[in-house]
């Protein structure tokens, strides 16, 4: 595979945004005619409806050619709502799409909030590679030897809900000692989020780690116990799918995009948005009942090795390519 990176202005997060999708395809329109010389395409796949989606709707009215756009969260979630225009933007490219790939049922349904329920919607949910779960913890087991893991990982934002973990965490500590919270990920949030647990008296037993490559994050990933991520803002979240695949007890919030994925005291939990009582009791339902703990992490491991792997993702893009090309039902 052969891939391109062309240059374009990048244009203030503001009303402006509304026409980066046109700079995008000023950018690229001499590339892609010269791709289409050397290489036919039967069909244009954008991830984002801005400004990926604009620059290939365009595209796709030129070349006519079908256009696919990959929703995966700030179209719907953020860009949308910034203004006027922006909606605008978005919802041309959407309704000017072959199809809409949603990457879960959340999204969907805010797709079918905007176009209608006649909308040319899949959802094709993210993946993981089993090849890259990690085995081999006890390194890091050693290091935090005597201590229960609790890990987190996820850019340190507002809407990833970090302090409601470190205020779950306070409670969590009240009433199960010998345990450790692993928090990796980088952001603007980093020194609110030290100064408060400073503040809860919980600074010792929480670790801030900076971002690490993949296979690092996949390490820890397989030393922890189980994984927590409050997010309340989340369109789906594939760092959920790389802990269950590493037979891990997830926490997730209702209501986002992994509601998909995990079914409630099934394969894994879910909490309500901002709950902090009710996320730290979550915790420690699994820190004290290690059986519990245990057979979701099997469950989960089970539910995304045979539902939600690259390969069975792909396929159903593939399927989905067929049937836009061939003229046939677009169902997936």
């Amino acid at each position: 595979m052969q891939v391109f990176y062309p240059r374009y202005p990048l244009l203030p997060q503001n009303w402006l945004f509304a026409y980066s999708g046109w700079f995008y395809y000023q950018a690229t329109k001499n590339l892609v005619k010269k791709l289409s010389g050397a290489w036919p395409f039967e069909l244009i796949h954008a991830h984002t409806a801005l400004p990926d989606g604009y620059a290939g709707l365009l595209f796709s009215r030129i070349f006519k050619k079908p256009l696919v756009v990959t929703i995966h969260g700030r179209d719907l979630q953020d860009t949308v709502f910034r203004n006027g225009m922006c909606r605008r933007a978005v919802l041309e490219v959407l309704r000017g799409a072959g199809a809409v790939v949603n990457v879960s049922g959340k999204l969907a349904d805010l797709c079918k909030f905007h176009l209608g329920e006649n909308a040319k919607i899949k959802v094709i949910g993210n993946g993981i590679d089993p090849a890259a779960i990690y085995r081999d913890y006890s390194p890091l087991r050693k290091k935090y030897a005597g201590s229960k893991i609790i890990l987190s990982v996820g850019s340190l934002k507002k809407t990833k809900g970090h302090d409601l973990t470190l205020r779950a965490f306070r409670i969590i500590k009240e009433h199960f000692g010998q345990v450790t919270l692993l928090v990796i990920g980088g952001g603007e949030e980093r020194e609110n989020l030290l100064s408060l647990a400073g503040e809860l008296g919980i600074g010792k037993a929480v670790e801030f780690i900076a971002p690490l490559p993949h296979s690092k994050v996949m390490e820890y990933m397989s030393a922890s116990d189980l994984f927590v991520l409050p997010s309340w803002l989340e369109g789906f979240g594939i760092v959920y799918l790389e802990a269950m695949a590493h037979g891990k007890p997830v926490i997730g919030v209702r209501g986002q995009g992994i509601s998909d994925v995990i079914h409630h005291g099934i394969n894994g939990l879910l909490v309500e948005p901002f709950d902090e009582h009710g996320l730290a009791d979550a915790v420690l339902g699994l820190l004290k009942n290690q059986d519990y703990a245990l057979s979701l992490g099997e469950r989960a491991r089970a539910t995304v090795l045979k539902d939600y792997t690259w390969t069975g993702s792909a396929q159903k893009l593939l399927d989905l390519y067929q049937s836009l090309t061939t003229g046939g039902d677009t169902d997936v």
